[in-house]
């Protein structure tokens, strides 16, 4: 009983299985979808699901039926505990997935559940929400279950958790806004290169008694490809504040996946953690005129340039939209990233290019397709130049042959989850301007997915699963202290800029 209560006070606000003896950190989404904890063993096993119970649960519910999909990346077991019907897609905690690995996980879950009417799928991370929500409403809207990720959002919210309050990291609900705008007919994703030019912040956040000294880090997946300079002399009273990216005598290539870290260097000597974001390059297609300092132009001055962008506001940058009482933040605050696009006959010197060191790292998971580099197209494009994303799922082998590249990388139009854009947008173009547009093939999928049920259950059972959700999600995770010092102390090697 005590364990009862230790993993309810753990679970916190997701909806718990409470039937036939069992109490699991475990819902049914749909009929055949469940989102549970991690199967933990020894100690963890005494405040998180069980991995016995939840043996024994699948075990009894649905026998020689079920499979299990580990999104972990941090921790793994024994696929033979669940008759190595295991399947592995990971990614870190906290953090989207590799836009590659989205469509390969839909397709194997699609392949489970159509070989028989009584497959479920088991699909759970550490906690089982915020990855494991991801990966299922990206499968709902495969299925078109749902037409737009906001509805599949809500539905997975409502029926995971009490509050509502289900994929709630903004990076991670960005990745699942840019699956469905890929699902739209036609659309061929491709990876873009870009050219990072600078970050602008709109409004100084306030770490260092009003101000902050800032720096920021690129990441290309897991590998750093540019750390800026320290920012020393941010003013308290500035309205915006711009840091260009110069990389020697060159700018900074960057493609695909793409995460920037902010920190501030404290009073202290102490390097703070201020917030980060993940987008793909793909999505960027707004575009700005800007001066060399990050001003916006008022005109046609010809010392302006037009550069790509993108805008986050604070609500869409993980860890500052936790920033409720706007004590670090203003509520205005928001970042501006400006791109020039990468042209094949730049002559940028890459010695070791991200792409390579991001290819030597990933290799151990290589057997799920080909790395993500500039110059082998993921496989997200579609091979038949009949089939658009939208086209009905096939079995797929674990392992995937790399595919021929195509044709130089094109700018989409800003797809539908851009909500800012402003008087340089290129939204005003044709879809057959910007998109490689394919013909549809008429086999569009009715889905399968059957949703139940037209109450909410505390319990999480099958008959908790609501058939349509009108609540907005929102943030509902614990606060956290913005402001957390890093263990790192070293400054030595970091370039200090005087503004």
């Amino acid at each position: 009983m005590a364990a009862n209560k230790l993993k309810g006070l753990v679970s916190r606000n997701k909806r718990r299985l409470k039937e036939d003896g069992f109490d699991l950190d475990l819902t049914y989404i749909t009929p055949n979808i469940i989102a549970m904890g991690f199967p933990a063993e020894k100690l963890e096993g005494y405040y998180r699901n069980h991995m016995e119970d939840v043996i024994k649960f699948l075990e009894s519910k649905h026998k020689d039926h079920y499979k299990v999909y580990n999104l972990c990346s941090e921790r793994s077991y024994d696929p033979g505990r669940f008759h190595n019907r295991v399947a592995y897609y990971p990614f870190d905690d906290h953090n989207p997935p590799r836009l590659e690995l989205i469509k390969p996980f839909c397709e194997d879950l699609d392949s489970w559940l159509s070989q028989h009417s009584d497959n479920v799928a088991a699909i759970h991370c550490k906690a089982g929400k915020g990855r494991t929500g991801v990966m299922i409403c990206a499968y709902m809207l495969h299925r078109q279950r749902f037409l737009d990720a906001d509805a599949a959002l809500r539905h997975y919210g409502a029926t995971r958790t009490r509050d509502e309050k289900g994929v709630t990291i903004p990076s991670q609900r960005r990745y699942v806004l840019y699956y469905a705008d890929l699902l739209k007919p036609g659309i061929v994703y491709r990876q873009v290169s870009l050219l990072l030019k600078g970050v602008k912040f709109e409004t100084i956040p306030m770490f260092n008694s009003g101000s902050c000294m800032p720096y920021f880090e690129v990441h290309q997946l897991k590998v750093k490809v540019y750390t800026s300079p320290i920012y020393n002399g941010v003013q308290r009273d500035r309205n915006s504040f711009y840091m260009p990216v110069n990389h020697g005598s060159q700018s900074v290539p960057i493609c695909g996946d793409i995460k920037i870290e902010f920190f501030n260097k404290s009073k202290l000597n102490k390097k703070e953690k201020m917030f980060h974001f993940w987008f793909n390059t793909f999505f960027v297609t707004d575009r700005e005129r800007v001066h060399q300092n990050g001003a916006a132009s008022n005109g046609a001055d010809e010392e302006y340039n037009e550069h790509l962008s993108l805008t986050l506001p604070k609500a869409e940058l993980d860890r500052a939209n936790k920033d409720k009482s706007h004590k670090l933040f203003s509520p205005n605050f928001k970042v501006k990233v400006y791109f020039s696009p990468m042209h094949e006959s730049s002559n940028l010197e890459r010695s070791k290019s991200a792409d390579d060191m991001t290819r030597d790292r990933y290799s151990v998971i290589s057997k799920r397709g080909p790395p993500h580099t500039v110059t082998t197209p993921n496989f997200l494009h579609p091979q038949n130049p009949s089939r658009g994303w939208s086209s009905k799922s096939t079995p797929t082998s674990a392992t995937a042959s790399p595919l021929t590249p195509g044709p130089p990388p094109l700018t989409p139009p800003p797809p539908a989850h851009m909500a800012i854009q402003n008087k340089h947008s290129t939204s005003d173009h044709s879809l057959l301007e910007k998109y490689h547009l394919l013909p549809p093939d008429g086999n569009i999928p009715s889905g399968r997915i059957n949703l139940k049920g037209d109450e909410r259950s505390e319990t999480g059972s099958i008959a908790g699963s609501v058939e349509a959700i009108s609540l907005a999600c929102s943030d509902g995770e614990a606060q956290d202290d913005l402001s957390d010092t890093e263990s790192e102390n070293e400054w030595e090697d970091c370039e200090i800029t005087q503004v």
